[in-house]
């Protein structure tokens, strides 16, 4: 699964991150997120982080309500 920057705010809300090697989410709210790479861009507070997993070391997984 791949989200881009161009979803809106509210799909991207429907999604969480999580690690694959330690099955942690990752904080924040999603920019960008692409399984296959490993790459995502999250917003944490006011600040924007770049993060890199690996190839497969993340799971775009849907949040519980």
């Amino acid at each position: 699964m791949r989200l881009e920057s161009w979803h809106t705010a509210a799909d991207k809300r429907r999604w969480k991150i999580v690690r694959t090697d330690s099955y942690v989410d990752v904080p924040g709210e999603i920019v960008t997120a692409d399984e296959a790479t490993g790459e995502c861009c999250v917003t944490v507070g006011a600040e924007t982080k770049t993060l890199s997993f690996g190839p497969g070391g993340l799971r775009i997984v849907g949040r519980r309500r």
